[in-house]
């Protein structure tokens, strides 16, 4: 059976730190996406799909905006605390927050145990 369209075991696939303090992201598919180091990947036009996890207190950071891209992210597991403009909400499993482009955005995990959640992005 081919995996040309398919990416198995997300959580599985090689971790990558990309500035988020206690969090671990993992690419699993994105323009580009696939590379010696991620040769389960796939690359796509313009959708970006990464599967992380964010330990007890793993934040963003300060927060930050993306002029190129519109995101969203799905909680899985966890709790998440996250910032859209002026609004902060608090999300849990089965819950999904829309990340408009240009719009300042930041989140941490705000509960006591992992978070994981599935940050999917399109860029424009």
């Amino acid at each position: 059976m081919s995996d040309t369209h398919c990416v198995r075991q997300c959580f599985s696939q090689p971790g990558e730190n990309h500035g988020h303090p206690g969090s671990i992201s993992r690419v699993v598919m994105g323009p580009d996406a696939h590379r010696d180091d991620r040769p389960a990947a796939l690359n796509t036009e313009r959708l970006i799909i990464h599967t992380n996890e964010y330990e007890v207190g793993g934040i963003s950071g300060d927060g930050h905006a993306h002029s190129d891209q519109e995101q969203a992210f799905y909680i899985l597991s966890g709790d998440m605390e996250v910032t859209v403009g002026e609004e902060t909400y608090q999300l849990g499993p089965g819950d999904s927050v829309l990340l408009p482009r240009g719009v300042f955005h930041k989140h941490r995990n705000s509960g006591d145990k992992p978070l994981e959640f599935l940050f999917i992005s399109v860029k424009l």
